[in-house]
C-alpha cells in the first residue's frame, strides 16, 4: 500500500501527457463537445453506480458539471434523490486544482456529514477528509480546497446505503 500514492501520480501524470498527446479538447467522453465525462473520469463513474459500497446514487445520470477555472464551487447537501432528501447535487463534478468546494446544508433530510475515506471508496480517493460528525442545519458547513489533480470520492455516513455519494474530478 505504501507505494499506491506514487502509483496514483504516476497514473495521473501519464494519463494528462496522453491526453495532452491526443488533444484532449474534442472528445470530452460524452460525444465531442469538449465537456468532461464517465469516459474521462470512470472510478467516479463507478463510485456512483456502484451497488456493492453503498446504494447507488439515482440522481446520477451520467453528466458532470464541468466549473474548471472557477474558484469557489458549490455542492449542495440534502437534495432531493434517493428516496428523499439524500443527494449532493452536482454529484459528478469536475473542478480546477486550486479551486475551494464549499458544501452548503439545504436543511433538508438532516443530519448529514461529507467524508473521503479512501479504504470505505473503492480504494481509489486521492483525498482523504471529514466534515466529522453529521449535523443538520443549513449553510456552508464544511469547505476543503482542492490542490492537487486527482479524484475525491465521498460520501454521507447516515445515508451512504441510500446512495448518498459524490465524485470530484481535479484537473
Amino acid at each position: 500500500m505504501a507505494t499506491h500514492p506514487t502509483r496514483r501520480r504516476y497514473l495521473t501524470a501519464a494519463t494528462a501527457l496522453a491526453c495532452l498527446a491526443a488533444g484532449c479538447g474534442g472528445d470530452g467522453g460524452d460525444g465531442g463537445d469538449g465537456a468532461p465525462g464517465p469516459d474521462d473520469y470512470p472510478l467516479i463513474d463507478q463510485w456512483l453506480t456502484e451497488t456493492e459500497i453503498g446504494g447507488a446514487d439515482e440522481t446520477y445520470d451520467g453528466t458532470f458539471t464541468d466549473r474548471r477555472g472557477q474558484d469557489t464551487v458549490t455542492v449542495d447537501v440534502g437534495t432531493e434523490g434517493n428516496g428523499g432528501n439524500f443527494a449532493y447535487a452536482p454529484s459528478a463534478l469536475v473542478v480546477s486544482t486550486g479551486t475551494e468546494i464549499r458544501w452548503n446544508w439545504t436543511g433538508e433530510g438532516n443530519p448529514h456529514n461529507v467524508e473521503a475515506l479512501p479504504e470505505e471508496q473503492l480504494g481509489e480517493s486521492d483525498y482523504e477528509f471529514s466534515s466529522g460528525e453529521a449535523e443538520g442545519g443549513s449553510g456552508v458547513k464544511y469547505t476543503r480546497t482542492m490542490d492537487q489533480a486527482g479524484i475525491a470520492l465521498y460520501h454521507c455516513e447516515p445515508h451512504f446505503a441510500l446512495g448518498m455519494k459524490g465524485g470530484i474530478g481535479v484537473e
